[in-house]
């Protein structure tokens, strides 16, 4: 059974100098793509190289090793820990009233 998904597009519009369209219009002729495609396949490489650094936890060789070692190993509940534990469970399992 085949599945007719709609596609929906919309309209991106930027306003700009005549020099700035002139560039990228010229890089767009230089990559061979129109000026939309070069526009939104230029925006998707910023848009996922800004994803990958804000969302993406990046560590060395020795932060893995410390994060699995913290992981395997945790150290002792101090104090602080203790009574930040039995403040969120008075919290959250508090009944509402």
């Amino acid at each position: 059974m085949a599945i007719n998904a709609e596609r929906k597009e919309t309209r991106l519009v930027a306003r700009t100098s005549t020099e700035i369209q002139e560039m990228i219009q010229r890089a767009a002729d230089h990559s061979g793509a129109t000026l939309s495609q070069f526009l939104i396949e230029s925006a998707m490489e910023k848009a996922r190289s800004v994803i990958e650094r804000t969302e993406t936890l990046h560590l060395s060789m020795a932060g893995a090793d410390a994060l699995f070692a913290a992981l395997e190993n945790p150290p002792k509940a101090n104090n602080k820990l203790l009574k930040a534990a039995q403040h969120y469970r008075d919290t959250v399992n508090a009944p509402n009233h």
